[in-house]
């Protein structure tokens, strides 16, 4: 099986998210224009209840244990892992588009209070909701092995082809003149393909592997485990997103859903960017813990955190302070009146987020995926009580305030997971860290600010304040020397030979 590096592995999981951020950034205009805000934010619904709700990524228990096989010489027990995954998978699948149909109607009339005239195009499109469930849940279990085998150059390329068929084919969808039902029947073939592509990509990787008739109880139980606490903190944090959006469609209508959404999905860019480059920490981390590497494991952490953070800020204080600009050039001025305050809210939300995304992958490497569950009950214990509290007072502001409160506790489990996993905590590292990236957004906000009154308008005044922003940020990194001679060798190496073939 041809091998290919962590840099290479890194450049091609950061195109699955990038390729699809820049169609996503096109063709989101296209359908919100085309669709209306009232029939957009169904759609932006019942999506959620596909992405967010009934659908539970357990194939990730399938990338630990073939990372921990193979660093452990025991490969022969990767298609019991495969069998057993899959097993699962089809199971929850099953149950989860059938709680989908049974619960339609009561979604839609009473939860969500969707307006009698709109209620017969939401109960289908609930319909095919759940009918799209089982390929994703399937294309979950496949594309889990070239994940754990890191072959990330298959995975992102099936990736982008399948996101780039959705998004691509649901503007063309529009600009016929189609609706919310005919979008999601083209999303529900999108994932049948994709799913069908990553079955065969399992067969070219694991030639030798076959499905295994027979599967050891202490394996099938641990599948089982792992499984559990990922579904679990799915559903916890599905339940959270959900709620937010029901919440905000019966206090203030399904217009306002749009007004909330559209600058989330802005937000999430970040969360789902830093999700893209540390796809790999997973089998990274699985491999570490199983060869007992404590030291490999510290660097594989700190360094993610390192990187990871200053990429973040300087996205989080560029959305912050362009943020009525750019929704304004993105979508038009209407949503930027309601929706610039809110973007301000969840980049920042998102940012925190998406630096936990390093300790969460931690976690789940190491085999405790049960941390994060407890960490999700937490965000809900805060955040649905504010949500409740504040929507009626501030509107959707009220909404994201309660969300950013409690993603506000990251920190602290960064701290927890540290003190586990590493038997220590990194806080001089953590000083120099904050502290020199507070004063580098700092200095960037300034210099982004001050250039959008520069007299410029449109696109070429957001990139005027990026390029003005960015150089003042690097700027700042390079003369406080935060990326030492030694870190600077290490990734002018490590970024050639992720473009180098």
């Amino acid at each position: 099986m041809k091998k290919i590096g962590v840099p290479r592995n890194v450049l091609f999981s950061s195109l699955s998210w990038f390729v699809p951020l820049g169609i996503t950034f096109l063709v989101t205009p296209l359908i919100v224009r085309g669709l209306g805000h009232e029939q957009y934010g169904l759609y932006a619904l019942v999506q959620g209840f596909i992405a967010y709700s009934f659908n539970f990524n357990v194939g990730r228990a399938l990338t630990k244990y073939i990372s921990t096989f193979r660093a452990k010489n025991e490969t022969g027990r990767i298609g019991e892992a495969l069998t057993a995954t899959l097993l699962v998978n089809l199971l929850v699948g099953v149950v989860s588009a059938g709680l989908l149909i049974f619960f339609a109607g009561w979604l839609v009339v009473d939860l969500l209070k969707i307006p009698a005239p709109m209620q017969r195009q939401a109960l289908l499109a609930f319909y095919v909701a759940s009918a799209t469930l089982l390929p994703m849940m399937l294309g979950f279990v496949f594309n889990a092995v070239p994940q754990a085998l890191q072959r990330f150059d298959i995975y992102s390329l099936v990736m982008l082809g399948g996101g780039a068929f959705n998004l691509i084919g649901n503007a063309i969808l529009v600009l016929l003149g189609h609706g919310v039902i005919t979008l999601l029947l083209w999303n529900l073939l999108g994932s049948s393909l994709v799913c069908l592509v990553f079955m065969y990509y399992t067969r070219v990787l694991l030639p030798d592997v076959p499905i295994a008739w027979h599967v050891s109880r202490d394996l099938l139980l641990g599948v089982i485990r792992f499984s559990a606490s990922v579904a679990a903190y799915q559903i916890l944090a599905n339940i959270l997103l959900l709620f937010e959006r029901s919440w905000i469609a019966r206090a203030l209508g399904t217009e306002a859903v749009t007004f909330y959404v559209v600058p989330m999905t802005m937000a999430m860019y970040i969360h789902a960017f830093i999700g893209s480059l540390t796809l790999v920490m997973f089998p990274m981390a699985s491999e570490a813990h199983a060869q007992s590497d404590l030291e490999r494991l510290r660097l594989i952490y700190s360094r993610a955190i390192k990187y990871i953070s200053m990429i973040v800020v300087f996205i989080c204080v560029t959305l912050c302070v362009c943020s009525y600009q750019l929704l304004t050039a993105w979508v038009g001025i209407e949503i930027a009146d309601h929706s610039s305050r809110v973007l301000i809210i969840q980049s920042i939300a998102f940012s925190i987020l998406a630096v936990g995304i390093v300790p969460w992958q931690m976690a789940d490497g190491l085999g405790r995926p049960s941390f994060n569950a407890l960490l999700v009950v937490v965000w809900l214990l805060i955040a649905v009580p504010l949500m409740i509290v504040l929507t009626p007072k501030l509107g959707i502001q009220g909404t994201a305030w309660g969300r950013l409160f409690s993603i506000s506790t990251i920190p602290v489990y960064a701290l927890l997971i540290e003190r586990w996993a590493l038997h220590r905590n990194l806080w001089g590292f953590w000083r120099n860290t904050v502290a020199v990236l507070v004063l580098a957004g700092a200095i960037a906000g300034v210099a982004e600010y001050f250039m959008l009154r520069a007299g410029l308008s449109g696109w070429l005044n957001l990139a005027a304040a990026g390029t003005a922003g960015g150089l003042a940020y690097l700027g700042c990194l390079h003369l406080t020397r935060f990326i030492s001679d030694d870190e600077q060798a290490w990734l002018r190496g490590f970024v050639m030979r992720a473009v180098t073939p």
